[in-house]
């Protein structure tokens, strides 16, 4: 009776020991995957909200077409809708003329040689942190003004958006930043026929 229990004991202290063999083992991995899924969850709530941003962006820019106004509508109407986002990591707002052949070239600006590169004909903006809003740097190279949104004109100007976000890690595990970049590309919307356009 006596050999028996102590065989029991031996044998369930030999269990204990395997469990926490087994545990040491897993515990890295799943910590490891719940990080990785917390890390990737993240960055893919930060590109939605980059792609989204830029979309509003481009619908407010197509929808003013000769407004004064419009680089800037755009760049205040990314801001709202960008909301979720630290808009200090914003690296480039770009609201530009999109190159007339951009299903070749993907939507790139004029004169930037099919890339986000450069670009002949665009508002840049930075993010001012005690205006909190984007305001334009440098000289802007595009104006309302010689915007083609001529009614029944099928060579009418399309206007894109640009974002450059850089997208901070928290655990630095898996990236230590992660550069996101989103555009769209909208035709202006025509000038009614009742206005004079040309």
């Amino acid at each position: 009776m006596q050999r028996r229990r102590s065989r029991r004991a031996a044998v369930a202290r030999a269990e204990r020991g395997a469990v926490a063999v087994e545990a040491a083992l897993v515990t890295p991995l799943i910590l490891l995957i719940l990080f990785g899924i917390i890390e990737f969850g993240l960055l893919l709530k930060d590109d939605l909200a980059v792609t989204s941003s830029v979309r509003a962006g481009a619908r407010m820019a197509s929808a003013e077409p000769r407004t004064a106004s419009f680089a800037q509508d755009a760049a205040d109407q990314v801001a709202r809708e960008g909301s979720a986002l630290d808009m200090k990591l914003v690296k480039e707002l770009w609201v530009y003329r999109a190159d007339p052949t951009y299903l070749s070239t993907r939507g790139t600006p004029l004169g930037g040689g099919g890339t986000f590169n450069a670009c002949s004909a665009c508002v840049k903006f930075v993010w001012s942190g005690p205006q909190k809003k984007f305001v334009v740097s440098g000289t802007p190279t595009w104006g309302a003004t010689s915007q083609n949104a001529c009614a029944g004109d099928s060579n009418r100007d399309s206007v894109g958006v640009f974002l450059k976000f850089d997208h901070p890690a928290i655990t630095n595990m898996f990236f230590r930043n992660f550069t996101l970049t989103s555009h769209t590309v909208m035709s202006l919307e025509p000038i009614p026929s009742s206005v004079p356009c040309k």
